[in-house]
């Protein structure tokens, strides 16, 4: 029913307040009558009805007791002293609102109720102090307790959507930077390559421009989903790389392959260049001699392997190829954005360094939004 909604249980609307405290107490009042309304045998003569009447108007008296028990422990000593770590004051509210509400049974039993059965015809009873205090507890502390659980229950429920709000947006927030420290980074790499060309007047420079266009394309509109497709993540690592070769020349000796069925595949934007561009700065900027770059990018289903071996000179040490803000923010990245769904090993050896990165990847472009919830806004601003 539209009414048992989210509005319903939690918000502070009074109709909305008013609406489920009234159920509550309905609800009790109906139980109460059908849990003493019950007899196993019912005396000769006796309707049962009347025995249904009398449980009615029984639990619609003892439940402004309740009422008083109940909201005096929920509005009053849970935010007062509960919520706020005051035990011992809580401890004696708590008593004190047990007694009263033991003694103002006892003065309903004993007039209000007794003088109800005597305008019935029933008998009615006198109970010591003691005894009615104890049976007035019985209900009121059993009802009051219930109502404080679902009190609590709802606070920390309130608390948890809070506290997993305050998190969703801290993740955005440290993916958006991750993600504005990416793109000046790879820019920047960009930039230098077109200017090395622009001053030994290369025919190639026309060429790197409109290549970097669709780059920067790329970059500003492509790129403003939590996820693209792995075709055109593919499509800019070729771009890329046929940049860097204009620049380097025979220099550098580049090998990309890729196997597998990558349609329909979707990848965190940008995610693999970073690894690349490592491979280019610290593997073929640094060595004098031939340099050679090998990528192989395979998928399985919907398991993509990364392999990329670059050579490397053997003065440069592994903090040259590990520390760099480009593997810092991607493997940041991986941590948010795939957490448990990736393993990533990078290794160092003499004259060559490796990196082989294994990644769950979605399998339509329709399930995006299903991979995480919780990243469904994230880099919406990230141009």
């Amino acid at each position: 029913m539209y009414i048992f909604n989210y509005d319903f249980v939690f918000s502070n609307q009074w109709r909305y307040r008013l609406a489920r405290h009234i159920l509550f107490w309905i609800a009790f009042i109906l139980f109460c009558t059908v849990i003493y309304s019950y007899r196993p045998v019912i005396p000769e003569g006796v309707s049962y009805w009347k025995i249904v009447l009398m449980a009615f108007t029984n639990a619609i008296i003892f439940t402004f007791n309740h009422i008083a028990l109940s909201y005096s422990i929920i509005y009053w000593l849970i935010p007062s002293y509960l919520l706020k770590g005051k035990y011992i004051h809580l401890a004696i509210g708590l008593c004190l609102c047990i007694l009263g509400s033991g003694f103002f049974s006892f003065f309903l039993s004993s007039y209000i109720v007794n003088g109800y059965l005597a305008i019935l015809g029933w008998p009615t009873h006198r109970f010591p102090l003691s005894i009615g205090l104890m049976a007035g507890l019985r209900g009121g502390i059993t009802i009051a307790g219930f109502a404080a659980a679902i009190k609590l229950s709802k606070y920390w429920y309130l608390k948890q959507s809070a506290f997993q709000q305050v998190e969703k947006e801290k993740l955005t927030a440290e993916l958006q930077l991750l993600k504005a420290q990416l793109h000046p980074h790879f820019l920047f790499n960009t930039l230098n390559n077109l200017y090395a060309l622009t001053l030994t007047k290369s025919d190639y420079a026309p060429e790197v421009v409109v290549k970097l266009s669709g780059l920067l394309r790329y970059m500003l509109y492509d790129c403003n989903v939590a996820e693209v497709s792995l075709e055109k993540e593919i499509q800019i690592i070729q771009n890329y790389v046929e940049l860097e070769q204009m620049r380097y020349g025979e220099h550098v000796d580049v090998s990309l392959n890729f196997t597998g069925d990558i349609t329909g595949k979707m990848i965190a934007p940008l995610l693999l260049m970073p690894f690349l561009e490592n491979a280019f700065k610290h593997g073929v900027s640094e060595q004098i001699d031939q340099a050679w770059i090998s990528l192989d990018l395979s998928v399985d289903k919907n398991r993509m392997r990364l392999k990329l071996i670059n050579s490397k000179s053997e003065e440069n040490q592994v903090s040259s190829y590990t520390g760099g803000i480009g593997l810092q923010n991607v493997k940041k990245r991986m941590e948010l954005i795939y957490p448990k769904q990736y393993d990533l090993k990078i290794v160092e050896q003499d004259e060559i360094f490796v990196v082989i990165l294994n990644l769950e990847l979605q399998n339509d472009i329709t399930k995006q939004t299903e991979n995480s919830q919780q990243y469904k806004t994230i880099q919406t601003q990230w141009a």
